[in-house]
């Protein structure tokens, strides 16, 4: 997954199921201010979920189901409200 997607801060939705996405999350993501919905299911990804998707304070939908994803899930995205 590229960490230029965290240098497109007008992004409000990353939709990207299915489409064999290796590595990890980039924490750089969690600048993305705007985003509300992130969908990336059925993947590759791997690693932890960064605790830097705390950030994501607009966010109201995030699906990361069927990747390689260890750890657990990070208490910032806990704080987020929406």
């Amino acid at each position: 997954m590229p960490a230029e997607l965290g240098a497109c801060p007008h992004l409000t939705g990353l939709i990207l199921p299915i489409n064999q996405l290796t590595g990890e999350i980039p924490p750089e993501l969690g600048g993305l201010s705007n985003l509300t919905g992130w969908s990336a299911p059925s993947n590759q990804l791997t690693g932890e979920i960064p605790p830097e998707l705390g950030g994501l304070s607009n966010l109201t939908g995030l699906l990361l189901r069927d990747n390689q994803l260890t750890g657990e899930i990070p208490p910032e995205l806990g704080g987020l409200s929406n």
